[in-house]
């Protein structure tokens, strides 16, 4: 009865832990590096030698993080910029650190647990778009406030958590709503139903304010396989897409011949994002990925190393452009790796992507199928990995999904 009582306890603890690492994520790095340790010494509670050792092999998933992080730290050999590629790899802690935690938790993370971890970053990002609508329509009610005043930045810095990154917010937002469609809240029915539907709602308005482009793709990409996966006839399924096509295109069109919309700095709506992009000859992402490629090109097998190769880049870029003024990074999970870490740190991600791939498809799970597929989509106009949110946003559920083992809810 004791022993029974000393695991329900450390159980219950270990589900605190789940929440309040996924919760942190979007709030700041001090918060989320304190509860990841925390979660990291508490691990060891459940440490076992003979496990642990049996798991660090090329069969399972871990010890492909921890080879990610040895390249990262190998690259401070032959950095420009050592102070800059040393904070890179403090960062990147994260691929030493979780890994080892549920190499601990391995057999640990049921139901309750996985269930913990979402609940926490569901409420986090629910938080700061309440947040954000609250004030914004308090703003409104108490002074003039045109629509463009809710968009982008605007709208992060009125939530919780004012410093985020705006795609960040959108990468956070979109895992979360697509999760929610399938989450149980609550055994009722009508209350499970009712929680689902305003949260639903308050996720869709936020994303339309937020106006991000791949996030607005990945919700596209979301509808379209609800809709392939249901019961209309192929006939219905048919004509609905082509009427849906034809109404894009007239609507894209239209948008393209419209006036030039005026631009108004951090409040960059979707409206005025997708006429940018059908008027522009030239993309700044474009521009910025072929500065990336010729570097790439001429250290291909270990990279620029983890400093980003800044100096590099700068001289491949136009002096008047935004990536040279800005001093943008990659712009892409895939390029960036590529760019610091060569062939090697790639080929090292791209395997470890592929196992959680095959595993997240062999388990049939719906979170971890979405969570890949959000991030891997995401990633293709941003650096998710080179910033704290969406570095812990990764190696954390990815791990948490690669050791949920639905069976042991049974």
């Amino acid at each position: 009865m004791k022993d029974i009582f000393q695991q329900n306890k450390l159980n219950t603890i270990l589900e605190i832990l789940l929440f309040t690492v996924a919760f942190s994520i979007p709030i700041s790095f001090a918060f989320t590096s304190i509860s990841i340790a925390v979660l990291f010494l508490f691990s060891f509670v459940f440490f076992n030698a003979t496990s642990f050792i049996k798991s660090i092999n090329r069969k399972e998933v871990y010890a492909y993080y921890f080879f990610f992080f040895i390249i990262q730290v190998a690259s401070l050999l032959y950095a420009t910029k050592v102070d800059t590629a040393l904070e890179s790899v403090k960062q990147n802690t994260v691929f030493l650190i979780l890994p080892i935690a549920f190499i601990n938790l391995k057999n640990r993370v049921d139901n309750r647990k996985h269930k913990a971890a979402y609940i926490g970053l569901f409420t986090s990002v629910l938080l700061t778009i309440l947040v954000s609508l609250v004030m914004l329509t308090y703003r409104n009610l108490t002074s003039e406030m045109a629509l463009s005043d809710f968009s982008r930045e605007n709208f992060v810095s009125s939530g919780l958590y004012y410093e985020m990154h705006v795609p960040y917010l959108s990468m956070l937002l979109i895992f979360t709503l697509i999760c929610t469609v399938k989450f149980t809240f609550s055994q009722k029915k009508t209350l499970n139903n009712s929680l689902k539907t305003i949260a639903i709602l308050v996720q869709l308005i936020s994303l339309f304010f937020l106006s991000g482009i791949m996030s607005l793709v990945l919700l596209t990409v979301y509808i379209t396989t609800l809709f392939l996966a249901s019961k209309l006839s192929k006939q219905v399924k048919i004509g609905t897409g082509i009427s849906i096509v034809i109404l894009m295109i007239l609507s894209f069109s239209y948008l393209k011949n419209y006036k030039k919309i005026e631009h108004i700095r951090g409040s960059e709506h979707i409206v005025y994002r997708i006429q940018k992009i059908l008027l522009s000859n030239d993309s700044v992402r474009q521009a910025n990925w072929n500065s990336v490629i010729n570097v790439i090109s001429s250290q291909p097998i270990l990279g620029a190393s983890a400093d980003g190769g800044l100096d590099q880049l700068q001289k491949e870029r136009n002096i008047l452009s935004e990536p040279y003024i800005n001093k943008h990074n990659a712009h892409n999970d895939l390029l960036e790796i590529t760019l610091r870490y060569g062939l090697v740190g790639f080929i090292i991600f791209l395997i470890l992507m592929i196992k959680l791939f095959k595993n997240a498809w062999k388990k049939k799970s719906y979170m971890f199928k979405w969570f890949l597929i959000v991030f891997v989509i995401s990633g293709i106009t941003e650096s998710y990995l080179q910033r704290q949110i969406g570095l812990t946003f990764f190696t954390f559920f990815s791990l948490l999904f690669y050791n949920y083992k639905p069976k042991l809810d049974q």
